[in-house]
Parts: C-alpha cells; structure tokens; sequence
C-alpha cells in the first residue's frame, strides 16, 4: 500500500486530453422504484439495461481554452424484475388495460459538461464525487389536451446524480460509476393528469472495451432495429433528445401498440 503523502490536483478535462477522438462504449443496469403516492412505501417496478455509444472530444473555446465535449446515444430497456426479459406491455393494476412499454432510445445527447478541479487528499488513492443536477422546467407534453392522461403536470421536476470517482496515476480499484435519478412517472404508464407517483432510477455503470462486449440482448437489438446506436458521429446538429420528447414524436405508433423501440436506421 502507498503512502500518498501529498494531496494530488486533477482535471476533469484530462479524461477528454487522453480520450479525444475516441469512440467509448459505456453498459448500465440497475432497478426502477416508484412511490405510487404519497405515503405508500417503495416498490420495484422493473429491472433496466441500457448501453451508451460516446464520443469525447476536446474542443476549443472562447473563453474557456480548452473544453471538453461528449457525443451519446444511448438506450435503456426496462425489463421484468423476476425474469429480467425485456417488457413490450405493463400494467399498473389488474383491473387497467395493458400499455405499451417505451423504451429509452436518444437517438443523440451531447453537450459539454463543466471543467472542474479535483483534489484527491493525502493518504487516498482515489476520491469519489457525486454530481447533483437539478431538473426543473415546463412539461412539454403538458399544454396539448391530448396527452393529459400522459402528464404529471405543468412542471418537470427531477433531480439526477452522477457518483464518479478520480484515482490517482496507477490506481485501478475504485468503485464503479453509478447514475440515479428522481423523477415523475413517465408518459407511457399513463397514470392520468396531475398523478402523484414518483420514481428513482439506481444504475451501475461500466465501461468495456467494444461494442459486442455490451449486454447482448442490447447488441442484438441494435443490429436488428437500431443500427445507428453503434456508433457515434464527430458532430452532429440534431437536438439533443429526452423521454418525453422521444413519447411525443412517437405517440400515434404508442397508440397503435407497437412495440418500442421504434426503428430507426438514419
């Protein structure tokens, strides 16, 4: 065991310096809870997989110099939490009609996060940061009449997190990254206007080598419906897409009952 007898300072824009140009690919899975209302207790509603196809880049700024830059796309599937096979229909009581289950598939996020200092104290070969982000703006499915059984309410409001962890040169042992999220249900489950369920995402995530490397009910899906999602372009000008964005372009195939994710091949 080392000593580390002094702090050690890093940048958060060395992982881009050394990744730049790079394609990643990133694996993730976890549990989805919900509070059905309040005082009701916690309960898990599904297991999920997903996967994300990255590219990093250092790009030059203005102000700033030098910044890195992140390409996604990204998919997650949520899964029955016994079997852990893919759901295509869910029910939230028995006495409701079946509704289609719509995936996660951003077909593009990208942005640039900020660059920070991290100071990894005497004596510890690593440090471990959580990130928390606010979510709070106008639900964009919430001013049209005909997603009001797919609303929650005027307001989204969620919060993310994002645990990493930064090692020193040489340590390889650190904990896994993790992402979570709090949030309303989501507009497939179509629970009806102003409902007050909650949920919270917990994933793992791991980073792994290529691409076939990825869970294979994940790589299989790609290569059958959703090619683009292997790979990730230098620059792209689409915006970046979401859940409820992705629910709203695809709501007449929703209603249709077909199965998600759509296909895309463009």
């Amino acid at each position: 065991m080392r000593d580390y007898l002094e702090d050690y300072e890093l940048s958060t824009l060395v992982f881009y310096k050394k990744n730049h140009g790079q394609q990643l690919y990133y694996e993730w899975s976890g549990e989805v809870w919900w509070i059905e209302e309040p005082g009701k207790p916690k309960e898990k509603l599904f297991s999920i997989i997903g996967m994300n196809a990255t590219k990093i880049l250092l790009k030059s700024h203005p102000d700033h110099g030098e910044i890195g830059y992140r390409l996604n796309r990204e998919i997650g599937l949520f899964c029955d939490q016994m079997t852990g096979e893919i759901l295509h229909y869910w029910k939230p009581r028995k006495d409701v009609q079946e509704v289609p289950v719509v995936h996660i598939a951003n077909r593009m996020v990208q942005g640039s996060p900020r660059t920070s200092k991290i100071i990894i104290p005497q004596g510890q070969g690593y440090v471990t940061k959580v990130k928390e982000i606010p979510l709070e703006y106008p639900h964009p499915l919430a001013t049209d009449p005909q997603y009001k059984d797919y609303c929650p309410g005027e307001t989204f409001k969620g919060v993310e997190y994002f645990t990493s962890s930064f090692a020193r040169p040489g340590v390889t042992e650190i904990p896994p990254a993790k992402w979570a999220r709090d949030c309303p249900w989501l507009p497939w489950m179509k629970l009806g206007y102003g409902h007050p369920a909650r949920l919270r995402f917990e994933t793992t995530i791991s980073r792994v080598k290529s691409f076939e490397q990825i869970n294979p009910k994940l790589v299989k899906l790609v290569r059958e419906k959703l090619p683009i999602y292997e790979f990730t372009p230098d620059e792209c000008d689409e915006a970046n897409m979401t859940s409820l964005l992705y629910f709203r372009k695809h709501f007449e195939s929703y209603l249709r009952g077909e199965i998600f994710p759509i296909a895309e091949d463009v």
